[in-house]
């Protein structure tokens, strides 16, 4: 039985006036590394308003990547939550409980009073503490911290940038009460408490630990920390309190509105897809793609990640890689040029107008290979030095090619990835697909001819805002059984892979694996 504290507001689901029943909705609200967006929705999984914001990173050095997190990690919070209330013209006491996902895993340092001391710091495409990686791994080593938390040291850890707080922020390390991350910090502005959950706190690494569900003592003495200076551990589905009035002014919601624990983005996107049970497995066409499969089993992957889900007792292995659909809006914003195609079009959607021209060419894209490491990488290998090529180009080659090439090499990285999960005793053969990536359905076809998947395409693209109003939905026991999220998705469509596609694909991609190996070591001079 859930108990909630005494200021929460319980739902009862049988709020009657006369013979009227009161409808109760949930709100889910995912903050992620360009964008914002959120949903209101019934306990059927019925979208009633959606709404969503780009926003920009912050790059003050070419190896790092930061948000401002008062004013788009919080800001873009209240902005979504004013905006879904506008939309639905619905009643904040009809909201059960509000959820928030987040990207993740980021680093935030506050005061006594939850104030940043510094701009967030964000996950593996912040390359800044790659000195402190190898610091790291001189005393701890990097096979214990695999042990420990089921991820290597990379640019994605969590303690080697606390590590480059102290040695390059002193006064900021001095100042520090606590490390929040994205999630946890909007939860400590809902309600005061800080807590993450052990999802987040897994994909992090070192100092959590995988093993004891814990924090690990001796990485936090290799950081220079206490556990003390870290937010209390907590369940994605637990009960950590209701929204104070000062939020509640701020965003709109009523206060004592239930409050889920706020999580990470793949967490509640793998959720929305019905990630629940052992075996499931899932692509996300997000920002950064993701590759992953469910299990009960703790498995140690070297090249993979291993982190919790939302649940106790329930992992998942595979992981993402930095860059997806990043790479597009890259592409979108950098060399595509619209001039003659936008004349006079009010309604002109230049991806639609992209993968038109993606299209027209064949696979393999006339001997055009692309390597998406436009970040570095995180999975399926850690290389904060990877750089991203074009690699044969020829006069013939246009905008399409380039394009598709692109396309084709985040395909190419999830098969990268998927050999691994098979390595590690999967077998894999369908998958479930969300994001707003799923939208281009040359970019689905795609992906199933080169990695031999066959794909079950979602109809809503709201995965990560679905994926965390469910987990509210849960907490305020408006939902009693986690796997009701299963009746919450539609099927789009079946995306088939063409096995005449297969021998082209299988010969572009030895070449895709040999590219980087052959530029490797060119890549670090740079």
């Amino acid at each position: 039985m859930t108990v909630f504290p005494s200021y929460c507001v319980t739902v009862n689901l049988s709020q009657t006036t006369g013979k009227v029943m009161m409808q109760m909705y949930l709100m889910g609200i995912d903050i992620g590394t360009t964008t914002s967006k959120g949903v209101i929705a019934t306990s059927e999984g019925k979208i009633i308003a959606s709404t969503g914001f780009e926003h920009d990173i912050s790059r003050p050095f070419p190896d790092r990547a930061e948000h401002d997190a008062e004013k788009i990690w919080w800001g873009d919070f209240v902005r979504v939550c004013r905006e879904l209330l506008r939309k639905s013209e619905i009643d904040p006491q009809a909201i059960a409980a509000v959820s928030c996902s987040t990207m993740y895993p980021t680093l935030l340092p506050v005061d006594r009073n939850g104030a940043p001391l510094r701009p967030g710091i964000l996950y593996g495409i912040d390359r800044r503490a790659v000195a402190e990686i190898e610091m790291m791994k001189e005393r701890l080593t990097d096979a214990y911290c695999l042990r420990i938390s089921g991820n290597g040291l990379s640019t994605q850890s969590i303690a080697p940038k606390i590590l480059w707080i102290k040695n390059h922020e002193p006064d900021v390390f001095s100042a520090a009460y606590k490390y929040l991350n994205a999630s946890a910090y909007i939860t400590y502005r809902l309600t005061g408490r800080f807590c993450i959950d052990h999802g987040s706190a897994s994909l992090g690494g070192v100092p959590y630990s995988l093993e004891k569900n814990a924090w690990d003592a001796l990485s936090l003495e290799a950081c220079g920390i206490s556990k003390e200076q870290l937010p209390e551990l907590v369940w994605a589905d637990e009960n950590i309190g209701c929204i104070n009035k000062e939020a509640a002014e701020e965003t709109g919601l009523a206060e004592g509105t239930i409050v889920a624990p706020g999580t990470g983005d793949h967490v509640t996107e793998s959720l929305s897809q019905g990630y629940v049970q052992s075996g499931a497995a899932s692509i996300s066409y997000g920002t950064t793609f993701g590759m992953d499969v469910c299990t009960d089993r703790l498995l140690v992957c070297p090249g993979l990640s291993t982190s919790l889900t939302c649940f106790k007792g329930l992992y998942t292995v595979g992981g993402g890689m930095l860059n997806g659909a990043s790479l597009i809006r890259w592409f979108r914003d950098q060399l595509a040029c619209f001039d003659e195609e936008i004349k006079g079009r009010a309604d002109f959607d230049p991806y639609a107008l992209l993968d038109a021209d993606a299209a027209q060419i064949d696979a393999g894209c006339d001997g055009l290979i692309a390597l998406p490491y436009f970040s570095g990488e995180k999975i399926p290998f850690f290389d904060a030095d990877a750089r991203g090529v074009l690699f044969g180009l020829r006069l013939q080659h246009t905008r399409g090619h380039i394009y598709r090439a692109l396309l084709e090499s985040v395909a190419f990285s999830v098969r990268h990835t998927l050999e691994g999960v098979q390595q590690a005793g999967f077998s894999v053969q369908q998958v479930i697909s969300t994001g707003g990536g799923t939208k281009s359905g040359i970019w689905t076809q795609i992906v199933s001819d080169a990695t031999g998947l066959q794909q079950q395409v979602l109809k809503q693209s709201h995965g990560s805002p679905m994926g965390a109003a469910f987990l509210g939905a849960l907490v305020a026991g408006v939902i009693k059984d986690r796997n009701q999220i299963l009746e919450w998705n539609e099927l789009d469509r079946w995306v088939d892979p063409d096995p005449k596609a297969k021998p082209l694909y299988d010969k572009y991609y030895k070449i895709y694996r040999e590219l980087y190996a052959q530029t490797k070591a060119l890549m670090q001079l740079l």
